[in-house]
């Protein structure tokens, strides 16, 4: 039986679609292993196992693959900014210690995931791209946002307690996420991360505190 026309056009186009993750995944951990200015189209077809004409096929330039890298990242990231937070269900101790660790982990994961796209994306993106910088910020506040929110849900079922206004403890969960992912994510294991969360969520209900 031969393929009809649509079959062999959506076969083209998921080969068209592996062909180009093939060559942003290649030029991520090239990027990630020789930073942006060190590395070169050359690297990124060796790495990728193809031809310097195939790589033009999909991107006009070094910067054009470095961006579309980057685009993937913050898109990806945004998912996580709008998703976590105890949810619209009875808030009680047990379940939300229970989704804020379910939310820490999948942030965990994500990142581990993806760990040579966020450190690209970081080190050089704001300098690749003079408006990356603005739309990492823009991501960032909507993070917070999102943050304090969940932490005034949780002051006013009376789990949190209301010395620290949702705004600034927004501000220090973010600087948690970002000293986790700056530096102890670098050298962590796999199976370190069910771990890392349960610290993460005891530290968030009981912080250092010995009562």
């Amino acid at each position: 039986m031969t393929s009809t026309p649509r079959k062999r056009t959506d076969r083209a186009a998921r080969a068209r679609d592996k062909r180009r993750r093939q060559l942003l995944d290649a030029a991520t951990r090239v990027f990630s292993q020789k930073n942006y200015w060190s590395a070169s189209i050359t690297d990124i077809i060796r790495a990728a196992g193809v031809a310097r004409g195939t790589f033009y096929l999909y991107f006009r330039s070094k910067r054009d693959v470095f961006l579309a890298i980057a685009d993937n990242y913050r898109s990806d990231s945004e998912r996580f900014t709008h998703q976590s937070g105890p949810g619209q269900a009875p808030l009680t101790l047990d379940n939300s210690r229970a989704q804020i660790r379910a939310d820490f982990l999948n942030y965990l994961e994500f990142y581990w995931r993806n760990i040579d796209a966020a450190n690209i994306v970081l080190r050089d993106g704001s300098k690749v791209d003079p408006s990356a910088a603005r739309q990492r910020e823009r991501l960032r506040q909507a993070f917070r946002s999102n943050l304090a929110k969940n932490v005034a849900r949780l002051q006013e079922a009376g789990i949190y307690h209301r010395k620290v206004s949702p705004e600034m403890a927004a501000h220090f969960l973010v600087g948690m996420f970002d000293e986790i992912a700056a530096a102890y994510l670098q050298r962590a294991r796999k199976e370190d991360l069910p771990r890392l969360a349960d610290q993460y969520v005891e530290f968030a209900f009981h912080g250092l505190s010995a009562h």
